[in-house]
């Protein structure tokens, strides 16, 4: 799969970033929605099939790990890239753990987001896209 063929979910309570990172990944040739927290993206999730999730950690209503547990429990396999405060700050085992693919901290700048979802849809097997 290529990020041009990739369908990706932006969950960001930030207007300012859920708009960057949209506009960055349509200009890729992605299909992208758009959340504003973990509850929303549910909800998107429940309509649209959905290859990648980009997802902050913290939001309100729902945070990113609440998100992750919810959808591995359901039973979605999709990727989920994270973005963080600091990536030292996080526990890799724990990330591992809850299927977090990816951690990116911010700022984040949009070529850094591009190669790093290139890399995480080139390795979406054909046959295991997201619901």
């Amino acid at each position: 799969m290529t990020l041009s063929d990739s369908t990706i979910l932006v969950v960001d309570d930030e207007p300012v970033l859920r708009l960057t990172f949209s506009l960055v990944l349509q200009q890729t040739g992605a299909t992208v929605h758009v959340a504003e927290h973990g509850l929303d993206a549910l909800l998107v999730l429940e309509r649209e099939r959905i290859d990648v999730i980009l997802s902050d950690k913290q939001m309100p209503h729902m945070d990113g790990l609440t998100l992750i547990q919810t959808l591995r429990e359901r039973g979605i396999t999709a990727p989920v890239v994270f973005f963080v405060n600091g990536v030292a700050s996080e526990n890799p085992a724990e990330m591992e753990r809850l299927g977090v693919t990816e951690m990116i901290t911010k700022p984040l700048h949009p070529a850094e987001l591009v190669k790093v979802l290139t890399r995480v849809v080139a390795n979406i097997p054909s046959d295991t896209q997201a619901a």
